[in-house]
């Protein structure tokens, strides 16, 4: 990394002269929550304007949903390109990369006359950007932090929650009051405040002999990848996320138009990924500190909560009310942040040191990979039948089936200890992205 980064002061509370747990961290800690609030924000709430644009274009549900997909998936499978330029060139210079990518895609996105070309700006190539910007500040806190770097590092994996609570409600009353190609426009803007942001990070602490040490295996085990499906465990838990994650955002995309069918507008629509966001923002610390203790197994609390999702989106149809709807985000959002958390325990309990970055890096991108199938699948099921309900069914029956392979784990021989894993620090890699 360059020198620009590092520094051989002495301990002091300044940006030029960092030492871990200063009061500096902190600033430097709030700075990379806000920036990916706001770029997971973005991403997230593509919901919202989902029926804008498909009014707009008349493409269909599939082609429409496509977009917001590409754009949500890019957070995360860019990561490994990412994390290299990152290596090279430092976080500031990686984030104002992402931050002119990502702007100029949202003005170029503000001025579209297709959905193939917003296909294009937005769903690629934002969600290209998007990973400059989302993927630096995991790199940069543990450098910050030692002893409450769980702490930080949970503070900044909010941001998918903490960018739906804060960014759905913008959004909703800039497509209101602006329309959607202002909106985008003005969008743009909100991603550039990632620069003064990120340019708190002035110098970065030094890191730790081990610290290096530990990078370097990582990058030897790349060259055996499959190596980690030896473990019959993790083949368990893989396949099982896969199944949950390839339909998890079919009715975060989706229902805003679903609801609009059933006779409730489009801004009370809206409102309910404050619920979602909110919830999902809160259960991930909970949900590593509840799995901290050494009676609860993570890949169960993972294997309940699938469960009552799928029961609870099975049910979805049934749905008529307004309360009904903000019941059902309400349990989403928990299971998206409970999910998203325990997943992560229950993958790291899979392996040795040596090996957990490299099972979480692939699962977690071809999670990714695979979540971006989701609500093209089903808005394509939506235009065929001529309704959402069959949707939201094949959503819930994947998801139990996904729960459901769980019940193979007792079968399994598990060769590593629970008590090896710091729960929490999996935050770190909550969002699906490959942090190596």
């Amino acid at each position: 990394m360059s020198n620009e980064f590092t520094s051989e002061q002495p301990n002091t509370c300044s940006a030029k002269n960092p030492e871990p747990d200063t009061c500096w961290s902190w600033v430097v800690c709030l700075a990379c929550a806000i920036s990916n609030i706001i770029i997971t924000g973005i991403a997230v709430s593509y919901g919202i304007i989902f029926p804008t644009l498909l009014e707009e274009f008349q493409q269909g549900k599939a082609k429409t949903a496509l977009v917001g997909s590409l754009a949500m998936v890019g957070l995360g499978i860019f990561s490994t390109l990412v994390a290299k330029v990152y290596n090279r060139i430092g976080p500031r210079a990686t984030v104002i990369i992402g931050v002119i990518i990502c702007s100029g895609a949202l003005l170029a996105t503000s001025q579209g006359n297709n959905i193939y070309l917003i296909l294009l700006t937005y769903g690629v190539i934002f969600g290209f950007g998007s990973c400059f910007i989302f993927l630096p500040p995991y790199l940069v806190i543990p450098r910050y932090f030692v002893k409450r770097r769980s702490l930080a590092v949970g503070v900044v994996a909010m941001g998918v929650g903490g960018g739906l609570f804060v960014m759905s409600p913008i959004m909703t009353v800039l497509l209101d009051e602006l329309g959607w190609r202002k909106t985008y426009m003005v969008l743009a803007g909100f991603v550039a405040l990632s620069v003064p942001l990120i340019c708190t990070i002035q110098r970065l602490p030094p890191e730790k002999t081990e610290d290096v040490a530990e990078r370097n295996v990582k990058g030897r085990c790349c060259e055996s990848i499959w190596t980690v499906f030896r473990n019959k465990r993790f083949d368990i838990i893989f396949i099982s996320m896969n199944l949950y994650y390839v339909v998890h955002y079919i009715p975060s995309v989706h229902m805003v138009r679903y609801c609009e069918d059933l006779g409730i507008s489009s801004a009370q629509a809206s409102r309910l990924y404050l619920y979602s966001g909110l919830t999902s923002m809160l259960s991930r610390p909970l949900v590593g500190w509840l799995c901290d203790m050494k009676w609860i197994d993570a890949v169960y609390v993972y294997q309940l909560m699938a469960g009552i999702d799928g029961v609870a989106t099975l049910l979805l149809p049934l749905a008529r009310s307004y309360l009904h709807f903000v019941l059902y985000f309400i349990l989403y959002g928990f299971a998206d942040g409970t999910i998203g958390c325990s997943s992560c325990i229950a993958i790291l309990s899979c392996f040795t040191s040596k090996q957990r970055s490299l099972g979480l890096g692939f699962s977690f991108m071809l999670s990714a990979s695979m979540a971006a199938a989701g609500p093209p699948l089903g808005g394509l099921l939506a235009d065929e039948v001529g309704s959402y309900v069959p949707a939201f069914y094949m959503t819930g029956i994947v998801i139990l089936l996904g729960a459901s392979v769980v019940f193979l784990v007792p079968f399994v021989k598990s060769h590593i200890q629970r008590d090896s894993v710091n729960p929490l620090e999996v935050l770190l890699v909550v969002q699906k992205c490959t942090v190596v």
